[in-house]
């Protein structure tokens, strides 16, 4: 009898064991099925993200355009242009510093590329202060509320807009060279407009106009 109740509790023993076993064993495929699950997922989403990236196309040759209201000068080296569409105007709340960006007159300020009248001239502290100030004045009076046509680079580092602004056939950074109010300033790169920046020069300086007075030479 006592050998009786012995086999029976060491049957019930291996018994115990065996499926204690085999339970774990479940539990360690299902923890693998998970793993493997989620790294499936995640394959698939890594996959999905190169996809999206190899599938943008490329922006090169692609012009940046911004339209707006020429609004207002408040130095020679730069115009705030009034962007009438708000939704619009809220794409560049995200990307341009306090001082490039006017929230009240929904204004972003666009710094002229190739011209600085402030860089074009010196002859003295009283009379560059009045250059620069009759520089802007003229522009402000002659396109003040006119619809312009702006290409534009975003600085990432100055979180600004450098740009060539045109109103109507006119090109404004053109027009301050050929009207003398600043040199062509030929930086890293060649504007498609080189030829004409140099031929609106070179009339400046046959009229003798602003920079190219005859006094002034």
């Amino acid at each position: 009898m006592v050998q009786i109740m012995s086999f029976v509790k060491f049957f019930l023993l291996t018994i115990y064991i065996f499926f204690g076993s085999l339970i774990i064993q479940v539990q360690e495929l299902k923890a693998q099925e998970g793993l493997l699950k989620t790294e499936s997922i995640r394959q698939k989403l890594f996959s999905r993200m190169d996809n999206r990236k190899k599938s943008k196309p490329l922006r090169t040759g692609i012009e940046n355009i911004l339209i707006g209201i020429f609004s207002r000068v408040t130095d020679s080296e730069s115009v705030w242009i009034r962007i009438e569409n708000r939704s619009e105007f809220r794409k560049w709340t995200f990307k341009l510093s306090k001082q490039n960006l006017n929230l009240p007159r929904q204004e972003v300020r666009v710094w002229l590329k190739f011209v600085s009248p402030k860089l074009s001239i010196s002859h003295g502290k009283e009379y560059n202060e009045w250059f620069r100030k009759k520089a802007a004045f003229e522009m402000q009076k002659i396109f003040y509320n006119r619809q312009v046509r702006i290409n534009y680079d975003f600085s990432e580092k100055l979180f600004r807009l450098d740009g060539i602004i045109r109103s109507g056939d006119t090109n404004i950074n053109i027009w301050l060279i050929r009207n003398g109010w600043s040199f062509y300033l030929l930086g890293n790169e060649t504007p498609p407009e080189h030829e004409d920046m140099l031929a609106a020069e070179n009339e400046a300086k046959q009229r003798q106009v602003g920079l190219w007075k005859a006094e002034l030479q």
